[in-house]
């Protein structure tokens, strides 16, 4: 899983092994909405293959607003904050992910802490990012 994911890239091969017991790895095609928006999603998916596209239905229809690959993830703010999903997501290329649920990443911090530490680690600095480039959007269109 490490060398398919920038995301994992540091990560210690024991480690990338941990992964796939508390999640599982799953395929979508081409066209295949993964998350919908105003559902509710349970999973975090880490993107270890392909492309997929964002969007947001806005007054004048849906609006993509990210293309996402491989060295990414999504569902993120379902995990951290339950409610309906914020976007659509919907594989433009076939895409394979690894997706856990909040209790699969609870159970992993159970019983591997440092695991699941390195792991929120970096889905926060992507979520990070996505702010920064949000934020500066927002400046450069006010």
């Amino acid at each position: 899983m490490a060398s398919l994911s920038p995301l994992l890239s540091n990560f210690p091969p024991e480690d990338v092994a941990q992964l796939s017991i508390f999640g599982e790895a799953r395929h979508y095609v081409a066209g295949e909405v993964i998350i919908e928006e105003n559902e509710v999603n349970h999973y975090l998916y880490l993107i270890l293959k392909g492309t997929v596209e964002v969007s947001k239905k806005g007054d004048r229809g849906n609006r993509t607003i990210a293309e996402i690959t491989q060295t990414g993830s999504i569902g993120e703010m379902s995990i951290f904050d339950p409610g309906p999903s914020s976007a659509t997501v919907k594989a433009v290329t076939d895409v394979e992910v690894w997706r856990a649920t909040r209790e699969n990443l609870e159970r992993m911090h159970e019983v591997r802490p440092k695991v699941a530490y390195r792991l929120v680690t970096r889905i926060c600095e992507v979520l990070a990012r996505r702010l920064r480039q949000l934020n500066q959007k927002y400046v450069d269109i006010v």
